[in-house]
């Protein structure tokens, strides 16, 4: 099986990318904090926002971690308005609105760390700004001066690709180990993939696996599948298909396209499990709802070797995918 490119849906990892932790003190006591937001602390007003936004300690729920934001935010929290900004960005629990995403960022990213690398993010995205790399790594740079973890691996992006600031691989791998250090999931997913791609030389195994088995730890559906793919080539790890299932298992559950192609390519070799057709054009159907560029012409390769009542038994599952996962 081929290895998919760590570049693939750029565009939607780096929307992702808000997801990931910033650089705040998080609780792991979600119901303490959930009374004391009740009783109005603005802190942990912040804190529940950010469990329901990422499913931390309680279900995720953005329509939640936009209420508690604002009520942050009305709170005099300038954490709590970027990240707001953040969900008109994303239309997460309330309308998309660019514009005004753009408007919370621009005026707070002068005084707050998480605010520029949001407005980083759209400049290096285009998403509610005009694409400006260059604005872009200037903001992370700006944010990593003040300690942001994210900002880091952003810029660690930023010179990996050479998006905004000249290419260069080691500094990449600097400021991905920075943020890493900080506990930062997506800067260890990146660390991973440096590695395993052999980026800097040769590929380096073991430190692939470490890298990835840190950031899956933390929830990183794509280090789930990088991990995954270690385990069912037997790269740096002893093969196990049945572990490899159960990591691509994980990651789809974000419906993350990569993983639900993984696991079609598990059901069509019958890797640890019985080989099994219509399940793979299941996930791959899946794969092109989620975007993945590629899924179509594989959709053409496996739909020849079915018959018409098969690839309805194929729709009617990828269906039955959807709705056990929303």
């Amino acid at each position: 099986m081929r290895e998919r490119n760590s570049w693939e849906l750029m565009g939607i990892l780096i929307l992702m990318l808000l997801l990931g932790p910033f650089a705040l003190a998080q609780s792991t006591d979600f119901e303490n904090d959930l009374t004391l937001a009740n009783s109005g602390d603005t802190e942990a007003q912040l804190r529940v926002g950010l469990s329901f936004n990422r499913g931390l300690g309680t279900t995720c729920s953005y329509s939640e971690a936009m209420r508690w934001f604002e009520a942050a935010a009305e709170g005099g929290s300038v954490e709590a308005q970027a990240w707001v900004g953040s969900m008109y960005l994303l239309g997460h629990g309330v309308a998309e609105d660019w514009n005004r995403a753009y408007e919370i960022e621009s005026r707070l990213a002068e005084k707050n760390a998480t605010a520029a690398t949001f407005l980083g993010l759209m400049y290096l995205t285009g998403h509610g700004a005009n694409k400006d790399a260059t604005k872009a790594a200037n903001l992370f740079r700006q944010a990593q001066n003040a300690g942001d973890a994210k900002a880091m691996d952003l810029l660690g992006v930023a010179y990996q690709r050479g998006e905004g600031v000249p290419q260069d691989a080691t500094i990449a791998e600097y400021f991905y180990q920075e943020a890493a250090a900080r506990g930062d999931d997506w800067a260890e997913m990146h660390l991973g993939d440096l590695y395993l791609r052999g980026v800097l030389g040769k590929p380096d195994y073991a430190a692939a696996l470490d890298n990835f088995t840190k950031s899956a730890q933390q929830g990183n559906f794509a280090a789930q599948q990088r991990l995954g793919r270690m385990y069912e080539n037997g790269k740096g790890v002893t093969k196990d298909y049945g572990r490899a299932l159960e990591l691509y298992q994980l990651s789809a559950r974000s419906s993350y396209a990569t993983a639900e192609l993984s696991l079609s390519e598990v059901y069509e070799h019958g890797h640890g499990v019985p080989k099994d057709l219509t399940a793979a054009y299941a996930w791959t159907l899946r794969a092109e709802q989620h975007g993945d560029a590629t899924a179509q012409a594989r959709l053409g390769k496996l739909g020849a070797l079915l018959s018409d009542d098969q690839i309805e038994r194929a729709k009617v599952m990828a269906r039955r995918l959807t709705s056990s996962q929303n």
